[in-house]
């Protein structure tokens, strides 16, 4: 067990994002961009360090799909798990 990994947990930031349409160029027409939502602030929360990381105990990468399954987690706040749009998942281990 690594000094980081005992007693620690990995802090979880949630970052709600929404789909704009892009000014962009003439042949762009329709073409979408992601960016934070006006509506929430990112939040954090904490979770155990085995459920942030893969089975070697290294930390899951920031917006990879496991990093972003984490705000299905029991510790995070209802309205993470209820979003419905657009997110990205950041992790920093404590």
């Amino acid at each position: 067990m690594s000094e980081v990994e005992s007693g620690s947990g990995i802090q979880v930031t949630f970052h709600p994002q929404e789909w704009v349409d892009s000014g962009g160029k003439a042949h762009e027409r329709g073409r979408k961009q992601l960016i934070p939502t006006d509506d929430r602030d990112p939040v954090s929360f904490t979770v155990p360090w085995a459920d942030g990381t893969d089975p070697s105990g290294q930390p899951f990468e920031n917006e990879s799909y496991e990093a972003n399954r984490l705000r299905d987690h029991p510790a995070a706040p209802e309205w993470v798990t209820d979003w419905d749009g657009p997110y990205f998942v950041t992790l920093d281990p404590e």
